[in-house]
């Protein structure tokens, strides 16, 4: 007997060596939040399409042809010989309002690529990359001074902290009423921020401008664990409990500072002398652990509803570097989502097109880990979207059938307030996605019998 890999491999290939060329794409990407120039930026959880709109309440849920990256114990659900290919982005629309102002941002981002390989009924693995922080700013806020006239401060910054990783999960209990799995996840983060800060004085020409400005490099691995337990009750109801624990990490730093004065003439600026530099600041940038844990409970194989809880004690944030820097100080994070989802028919059923869309809401609330003026910013969103099948070629027989999945949806919300001199932020973030998976009935990797 003589073993091999159908013709797919070479599109595995393919796709997988696409997974790490994106990894330097996405250090030109940036968000668009002045509150992104807080640590490390905004966090970017990087729920698939099919998961966002429901909440990102995704932790207890667990899909032969959905990539799970918020439990990595879900992956022991892919299917034998049957990989999930995905890819997602996603645009945002950002309208920016304080007490005397407002504005309106854009911008479109690339958000994950990961491909799921189910190595046998028991064990599935997951690899790809996403952004784990993305940062993207640029302020400029004008104050009048006493004897000195108009002050301007413009803050800017751009970068990222990206994502590669490599995930597990393993049924020890796997019965046609109960299984039991466990998962992990090794995160291997690196980039690049680069921040700087400008204070002018527009009104005195003799007056000297500063300039500080940062690039900081971070690399460092973390890990995350994952619990998924899933109880028929009946033939019609199912419930599923899962958590999810990311231990926490110590990324390496490595800081350049600049700290001087300039002049600006004609729209150029000109250094007028260099108070403090330092070309190899290294440090260390603690991100403190976090959990989720939620529930789902799955009634008649067509309607999800689940609910989930997360924490992450920002509070024990710190940044250590070997000379002076400046940190800040964030709060501990919690936050509240509850979702649902409804297929009309069975994900394998020859129904019609409409009947197999898949249609999902969620709605999400809680408190950030920003903290101003004795503050905590708080924030909720409400989300829907579509998970819309992928129509069979036309010279596809029946069973050879489409799996492949199209994901849209839409998130409207808040995050913020206008008072004590802060920002809201109304956003409507529009995410889409595809996942790839062979068809019905055309199974890859699997054994060939030769003569």
């Amino acid at each position: 007997m003589r073993y091999f890999f159908t013709t797919h491999l070479t599109k595995l290939i393919i796709a997988t060596v696409a997974i790490f060329c994106v990894t330097d794409i996405h250090a030109q990407e940036t968000g668009i939040s002045p509150y992104s120039r807080i640590g490390l930026g905004d966090m970017n959880y990087a729920h698939s399409p099919a998961y966002s709109s429901l909440g990102g309440a995704s932790v207890s849920l667990s899909d032969f042809n959905t990539v799970n990256l918020s439990n990595p114990a879900s992956l022991s659900s892919l299917s034998p010989h049957m990989p999930v290919f995905e890819l997602s982005s996603s645009s945002q629309f950002l309208e920016l309002s304080s007490a005397n102002s407002s504005a309106n941002l854009t911008s479109t981002n690339f958000t994950r690529m990961s491909i799921g390989i189910p190595v046998n009924k028991k064990l599935g693995l997951a690899l790809g990359v996403k952004p784990y922080t993305t940062s993207g700013y640029n302020i400029t806020t004008t104050n009048q001074e006493l004897n000195v006239g108009d002050v301007t401060y413009k803050y800017e910054g751009k970068g990222g902290v990206n994502n590669l990783f490599l995930s597990g999960g393993y049924s020890l209990i796997k019965t046609d009423s109960l299984s039991l799995s466990l998962g992990v996840s090794a995160n291997f983060l690196f980039g690049n921020i680069n921040k700087i800060r400008r204070v002018e004085f527009p009104d005195d020409e003799t007056a000297l401008n500063s300039l500080l400005a940062q690039k900081t490099s971070y690399t460092g691995v973390d890990f995350q664990l994952g619990l998924l337990f899933k109880q028929r009750i009946s033939s019609k109801l199912t419930y599923s409990l899962g958590a999810s624990y990311s231990i926490g990490t110590k990324l390496n730093a490595n800081r350049e500072d600049f700290f001087g004065t300039y002049t600006n003439f004609s729209s150029t600026e000109v250094v007028q002398d260099t108070l403090q530099y330092f070309s190899d600041n290294k440090g260390s940038v603690l991100i403190p652990s976090s959990l989720s844990v939620g529930g789902s409970i799955n009634f008649n194989k067509n309607l999800d509803v689940a609910v989930q809880y997360n924490r992450q004690d920002w509070n024990n944030y710190e940044e250590i570097f070997d000379q002076q820097s400046t940190a800040d100080t964030l709060a501990s994070s919690s936050s509240f989502a509850v979702g649902l989802r409804y297929r009309p028919t069975d994900v394998f059923s020859t129904a019609k097109f409409y009947e197999r869309i898949e249609y999902r809401i969620g709605f999400r609330t809680g408190n950030t880990s920003l903290q101003f003026n004795n503050t905590q910013l708080s924030q909720f969103g409400t989300s829907f979207g579509l998970g819309i099948p992928l129509r069979k070629s036309a010279t596809s027989k029946n069973e050879f059938r489409s799996l492949s999945m199209f994901s849209i949806g839409v998130e409207t919300g808040r995050r913020g307030t206008t008072e004590n001199g802060l920002i809201q932020e109304n956003f409507t973030t529009v995410f889409f996605g595809i996942s790839i998976m062979p068809q019905v009935q055309n199974r890859w990797f699997v054994k060939r019998k030769f003569k």
